[in-house]
């Protein structure tokens, strides 16, 4: 059985952490027509090799996005999201 890696990802946060090789493969939204419909999951800190995850994850339209924190920052006057919330980054081997 072949899954889509939506529907895998659209539960990959559990109890505030969520798998490295899950957060890589989240997409990155970068504008959507109704912010005020995304749910915010946590914020994220995670730094890669090559990249660094500065920012944090949302539900919209019933998937999970990755948005930076220039957009949160951008966002906070228009929407009271609780921004208080940390995801945790669990590595595996």
């Amino acid at each position: 059985m072949k899954f889509r890696w939506q529907e895998i990802l659209k539960n990959s946060v559990h109890n505030g952490a969520i798998k490295a090789a899950h957060l890589r493969r989240i997409p990155h939204l970068k504008t959507c027509r109704y912010w005020d419909r995304a749910v915010f999951i946590g914020r994220v800190y995670y730094k890669l090799r090559h990249c660094t995850f500065d920012g944090g994850l949302i539900k919209y339209d019933n998937r999970i996005y990755y948005i930076n924190s220039a957009q949160i920052n951008a966002l906070t006057p228009y929407l009271k999201w609780n921004l208080s919330k940390e995801i945790t980054v669990i590595e595996e081997d």
